[in-house]
């Protein structure tokens, strides 16, 4: 039983020592001191220049009612609290609770700490953890920014702000809107933590959580972030922006869009220059060209896209196998340039051209585009068109010569200028008996015009007096049925946009 007492008294006294560690307000000065009985309570009335204390916090006020028993302040006019060298608090009206520490000012309140000024109507402040608190809306103003919401919490020890409800945030140079906001009045950045829009005169950006330092203009965005500026968009699962100088950098899922020249960049890292109006992606890099009734699809291990100095036209780049889908159209070669200003594609190093049944090769390629449609081909250096035969996939027409010039309609080509050295095998076909062949032509020539009709060979112009042999099949042997430097690509063509995409 002594025993259980003991314990109980032991359990007990920290909490009486705690309880009677919390001190009292005390007067330092007032012009008017006198005592009144207020409900059988008796408390002090102070006028002109009262001062109370409390600890390290200092209270002013032009007149005020004191409760010993409660440990409570009732102050009026030109209220203010002092604490610390830095932090001062201002209020029309004041009720202080001595043993909570808590301060509730009403009216035309202000709140100075550092260079921030938080104004509100009413504000409680917990002077023990020198935290701020206001719930019917409140103003931070902060070097340039200045900071409103309907709820507000304010750390004087951190300098941390905390607010919720219609955020906004004014700067010169743009408005912040948020659902919940973070920011630090040292530092000067704010942290998102819900849909956050930021918008200025030349561009927009939105996230749901992320940081952005109002001093430096960079911005950090982590969940769903957007960035537009004129007819352009960057998105990712990360987006790193800094505004001064128009740098961004995008990681996972990075998408840009260029409505204005109907160009879609995809890819798992990206670096954006507004400046200058480019960018470049990287990891399962593909660009998505629009045009009229299809759209192309095209990847490389890098993809780089800029505009000209006028920025009127833009300029895609692609490098290290590249391969490109169109449903009309495939490609592969080591690197490409496409300009929108002649809807003009470059092809480079070992280019190939799949267009229905045909192929073409030749050490530099380049196509126009007309319309959404291939309207141009020219084959320099070593060309070739192989097609295959519509009755046996094992026989070719073929044509190569030093350079080739080809004219589509309607995707399809229909004239094929040959220039230099030109030489050609293709099958003649019994007319009355379909299924059938006559035999096989072959003739060199320097220069000849070929005429298509559905991808096939209609008639052949020879310019200058050809050298020409037809000789049936079972005259001719399997090597001489193919030109030299015959080659059949098929295994690399691409056979959907998926293949591309996924680069399979």
């Amino acid at each position: 039983m002594k025993f259980l007492k003991y314990l109980i008294i032991c359990l007990f006294i920290p909490f009486v020592s705690f309880s009677q560690k919390v001190s009292k307000v005390e007067v330092i000065n007032a012009d008017v001191f006198e005592y009144v009985k207020l409900e059988n309570e008796q408390i002090k009335k102070l006028k002109g220049n009262c001062q109370f204390k409390q600890d390290n916090v200092y209270f002013y006020c032009d007149s005020a009612l004191l409760y010993d028993v409660r440990n409570a302040v009732d102050a009026y006019g030109k209220v203010r609290i002092v604490q610390g060298d830095s932090l001062q608090l201002f209020g029309d009206f004041l009720n202080y609770d001595g043993n909570t520490k808590i301060a509730r000012f009403n009216k035309n309140v202000r709140v100075i700490h550092n260079d921030m000024v938080l104004t509100t109507t009413v504000l409680d402040y917990d002077t023990k953890n020198r935290i701020a608190t206001y719930t019917q809306g409140g103003k931070i103003t902060s070097a340039e920014n200045v900071l409103t919401s309907k709820l507000g919490y304010y750390f004087a020890n951190t300098a941390d702000a905390y607010f919720k409800k219609e955020v906004v945030l004014t700067n010169p140079k743009y408005l912040l809107k948020s659902d919940t906001l973070k920011y630090n009045s040292k530092t000067k950045i704010a942290t998102f933590l819900g849909p956050t829009t930021i918008t200025s005169k030349e561009d927009f950006l939105y996230a749901e959580a992320g940081t952005y330092n109002t001093v430096t203009d960079i911005a950090q965005f982590t969940k769903n972030p957007y960035y537009k500026t004129g007819s352009q968009t960057l998105s990712g699962n990360l987006l790193f922006f800094d505004r001064a100088k128009g740098l961004g950098r995008a990681t996972k899922n990075v998408t840009f869009v260029d409505t204005a020249q109907n160009i879609i960049l995809k890819g798992n890292k990206a670096n954006y220059n507004k400046n200058t109006e480019s960018s470049v992606v990287t990891d399962k890099a593909y660009v998505i060209v629009l045009v009229d009734n299809d759209s192309l699809f095209l990847s490389a291990d890098t993809l780089r896209s800029f505009m000209d100095k006028k920025m009127l036209y833009r300029t895609l780049i692609a490098y290290h196998d590249v391969r490109a889908f169109k449903a009309d159209l495939q490609l592969r070669c080591d690197s490409m340039v496409y300009t929108y200003k002649d809807s003009t594609m470059r092809c480079f190093k070992n280019p190939t051209i799949w267009s229905q049944n045909a192929q073409m090769t030749a050490d530099f390629i380049t196509m126009e585009i007309k319309n959404g449609d291939l309207n141009k081909m020219n084959l320099l250096d070593n060309a070739f068109l192989v097609m295959i035969d519509s009755l046996d996939t094992m026989k070719f027409d073929q044509i190569r010569g030093k350079n080739m010039f080809g004219f589509f309609k309607e995707n399809k080509l229909n004239i094929l200028n040959v220039e230099g050295n030109g030489q050609s095998i293709y099958y003649a076909k019994e007319e009355e008996k379909p299924g059938e062949y006559l035999g096989v032509n072959k003739a060199d020539c320097s220069n000849m015009i070929i005429s298509f009709r559905d991808n096939k060979v209609q008639k052949v112009n020879f310019l200058v007096k050809p050298d020409a042999v037809f000789s049936p099949l079972d005259e001719v042997k399997e090597e001489d049925l193919k030109l030299k430097g015959f080659t059949w690509r098929i295994k690399l063509r691409p056979a959907s946009k998926e293949a591309v995409i996924n680069r399979y």
